[in-house]
């Protein structure tokens, strides 16, 4: 029997939340925009009447406002969108255990064995829109179908507020109708090698010979050609399962050009508090650190060096990374370095590696410190306490990416 599953994506949602929090700009276009002093002055999020006149996710400020004079621009609050999405996702799990969460604003549910309980997935996914809309002041688009990425697919159909269907009877009319790159897992390198091979729909990626898809992609072309047939192997998780996580790391993009090792020095050592932080978060620790370097011409260079005992200290982190710094760039020929990210991979739950750890006495005081950092940044910012090399610390983009990878 197949599986219902729904994939229900919140309308908007950074947008849709400023406005719920600011009834005064209901009927005006909007959009979260970040701080144009710090360089990342780009829309973020916009909602329905911002996205009616042309702005669009990723341009710049000053060009959203040139189609759209009007447009009212509001700094992000993430603390807000993580507690508002946390309110929906206790609606999700009233009809089902099976939430996969794929970022703030998105989940998919199988309700499978929840129609005995709640009706068919049309009727499940009408409820939860409407429970949505008046438990929470938000809208949300369902897709309703036999997989994951159709019912994703479903989703983005027909927006705001309402439900698709992708179905067995339909999904080569509607699903395969679609280009290829409306399909996760494609982008933009990846779509133009499919064009190449005249791989322009997902009906042409399901026809087309698999053996060949996996000659040129490995066995990611076996992936894609499950998931456009509507037969991948991906089960919705349960919420309480903790997923898979590769790698954390943090980036940011200098407020100025970085030209000197004092600088990157300060950025490193920043971007390595925050990603011990999540580490920390996580009750995970790293045994490989990588470092990539963006210079003011946009070319990336990266590196990953493993390490000998795991680690979630971020003086440890700081270290490996700035060894790859002197080991990759040359302040004497390279260009001025634009951004840079932090990244810890090989992960493990912290304390599985410590038997081997001996040359290390000192882990225990340091994970106390590290721990008592954390509580006093919990309770006052992250800001709140420093290293004195982040002191004046002029250079920072204090609105660090994250990334879960």
């Amino acid at each position: 029997m197949d599986k219902i599953i729904l994939h229900c994506d919140l309308n908007n949602f950074y947008a849709s939340v400023e406005v719920k929090n600011h009834p005064e700009y209901k009927d005006k276009p909007v959009a979260v925009a970040g701080d144009p002093n710090k360089r990342t002055g780009i829309i973020l999020a916009k909602n329905q009447l911002a996205k009616e006149q042309g702005v669009t996710t990723g341009e710049v400020i000053w060009m959203a406002k040139q189609h759209c004079p009007d447009l009212i621009c509001l700094a992000p609050h993430h603390e807000e969108y993580a507690k508002i999405s946390k309110q929906v996702h206790k609606i999700y799990l009233k009809y089902t255990d099976y939430v996969e969460p794929f970022g703030l604003d998105e989940c998919w549910l199988d309700v499978t064995n929840s129609t005995r309980l709640f009706g068919d997935g049309i009727t499940i996914a009408n409820k939860i829109r409407q429970e949505v809309k008046d438990k929470i002041g938000l809208t949300i688009s369902v897709g309703v179908s036999f997989s994951k990425m159709f019912a994703k697919l479903g989703s983005d159909l027909k927006k705001p507020d309402a439900v698709s269907i992708i179905s067995r009877d339909n999904y080569k009319t509607v699903a395969w109708s679609l280009p290829v790159n409306a399909m996760m897992f494609v982008g933009k390198h990846r779509v133009e090698k499919l064009q190449k091979m005249n791989i322009n729909t997902i009906g042409n990626l399901a026809n087309f010979n698999p053996s060949i898809l996996k000659e040129q992609f490995g066995i990611n072309g076996i992936y894609l050609h499950q998931i456009a047939n509507g037969c991948e192997p991906d089960l919705v998780a349960k919420y309480d399962e903790r997923r898979q996580i590769k790698s954390i790391g943090n980036g940011t993009t200098a407020i100025k050009d970085i030209d000197n090792l004092y600088q990157a020095k300060q950025v490193i050592y920043y971007l390595s508090e925050m990603t011990s932080t999540r580490l920390r978060e996580k009750g995970l620790e790293c045994l490989c650190v990588t470092l990539d370097i963006k210079d003011n011409e946009l070319h990336t260079v990266s590196k990953a060096k493993t390490i000998q005992h795991s680690t979630s200290n971020a003086s440890e982190i700081a270290k490996v990374a700035l060894e790859i710094l002197s080991e990759k760039w040359n302040w004497h020929t390279d260009k001025k370095i634009r951004a840079l990210r932090v990244k810890c991979s090989t992960l493990i739950d912290a304390g599985d590696n410590k038997q081997l750890n001996i040359f290390y006495q000192n882990d225990k005081k340091n994970n106390k410190k590290d721990e008592s950092i954390d509580k006093i940044r919990q309770k006052y910012g992250f800001s709140s306490i420093k290293r004195g090399v982040l002191l004046n610390a002029n250079i920072l983009n204090i609105e660090a990416e994250d990334d879960y990878f």
